[in-house]
């Protein structure tokens, strides 16, 4: 039968069609800290969890920390077969690094641990497989432990990680998240 996956990012969009369809348990739904809790205030309906994967960490190519900061929860729904969309916020771009870089990252090293598969990523069009293997292979053995640790509970064959992303004006607006939070959570 097939689906087609609709996303919007700054460097791409449209929909991507699946000629087989997906199997997955369903969607779970997470905020990127700190930013990505902007999208409380206009979902309604919509149970979300906590992530915090930092742009500033991508930047720097701190890819164990990128690993070592994920939480376990975070990790387990991916394992068990739910399809996860993270949310995010960026005050300069369509989509933040987190989201664009970090989420990929995540998404090679998870195929690479789990289903021992070298997949080809791309990000903003260019291909990154040889450059996450390089970021791959730095990983401590302490980032890898955790991450092989979830591959007993595997449930699945494929790893579904989208992003939803927007422009914010409240970037470092700490009060203005608080405030989102003990209104909407």
């Amino acid at each position: 039968m097939g689906m087609f996956i609709c996303y919007r990012t700054s460097y791409e969009g449209g929909c991507k069609f699946y000629p087989d369809e997906p199997e997955y348990k369903g969607v779970k739904h997470y905020l990127n800290l700190t930013n990505g809790i902007e999208f409380l205030e206009d979902s309604e309906n919509i149970d979300f969890n906590f992530v915090r994967i930092q742009s500033c960490a991508c930047e720097r190519h701190l890819w164990d920390k990128i690993i070592l900061d994920l939480d376990y929860h975070f990790l387990l729904d991916i394992a068990l077969g739910y399809k996860v969309i993270v949310y995010d916020t960026s005050a300069k771009k369509e989509e933040s690094r987190a989201m664009f870089q970090g989420l990929k990252f995540i998404e090679y090293v998870l195929n690479r641990v789990w289903f021992n598969k070298k997949i080809d990523i791309e990000v903003k069009g260019m291909n990154c497989k040889k450059y996450f293997e390089e970021g791959y292979r730095e990983l401590s053995n302490i980032s890898l432990k955790k991450i092989k640790y979830l591959r007993k509970f595997l449930d699945t064959d494929k790893i579904c990680l989208l992003s939803v992303c927007k422009n914010t004006e409240h970037d470092g607006d700490y009060k203005y998240y608080k405030q989102v939070l003990l209104e909407n959570y």
